[in-house]
């Protein structure tokens, strides 16, 4: 697919990128461009962002690598990429690391995959404004170990009712990928509430 983004036409002086360091102007730039199917530019986005040292461009760049937006699927560069972004601290590197040890794309280690899991929830609890990631690693823990929750202190109903109003967030901001998470996290929420 031909991307009709050109750089030369990047005005980084525009108000809307006020105060944003250039990194994180790519980084959006580049979401944008994903959410619009526009892999290729959404690639070299995140690409120049995460070479300015983004880590969420890192992430988001193994997204690409993992789905084979674009490119060929590459699962080795993916989880290169979510590695060295979870080092940083990526809550969506994170728990993705952890989807490749549930789902065999690395050796399946069950503990392992929790343990990463669980890292991901705490991060999550510590920044649950962003929702564009902590639902998601909400979600997990609710799926696979809802009671490890309740053992840090946390009301399962209040995880999952923040869960869902942050994926209704980016739905509302136009995100193409969230819908099946919804649903996931509102019959979570029956399912709690009818316990």
């Amino acid at each position: 697919m031909k991307s009709d983004y050109d750089e030369d036409e990047f005005d980084f002086d525009d108000e809307v990128y006020e105060g944003l360091t250039q990194d994180k102007i790519y980084l959006n730039e580049g979401a944008d461009a994903y959410q619009r199917g526009d892999y290729e530019t959404a690639i070299r986005l995140y690409k120049k962002s995460a070479d300015m040292g983004n880590i969420t461009a890192l992430s988001n760049l193994g997204y690409c690598y993992y789905y084979g937006r674009s490119i060929p699927v590459d699962k080795d560069k993916a989880r290169e990429c979510w590695e060295k972004a979870a080092i940083l601290g990526d809550i969506a590197a994170v728990y993705k690391l952890g989807d490749m040890y549930r789902y065999g794309d690395l050796p399946q280690n069950l503990d392992f995959s929790h343990a990463l899991y669980k890292r991901a929830f705490i991060l999550a609890t510590d920044n649950s404004e962003n929702y564009y990631v902590a639902p998601d690693a909400f979600l997990r823990m609710l799926k696979y170990y809802p009671d490890d929750i309740s053992d840090k202190g946390y009301s399962k109903i209040e995880i999952a009712l923040s869960c869902i109003t942050g994926i209704k967030k980016r739905i509302a901001e136009g995100d193409n990928y969230s819908e099946k998470a919804l649903k996931e996290a509102k019959a979570i929420l029956l399912r709690l509430i009818d316990d």
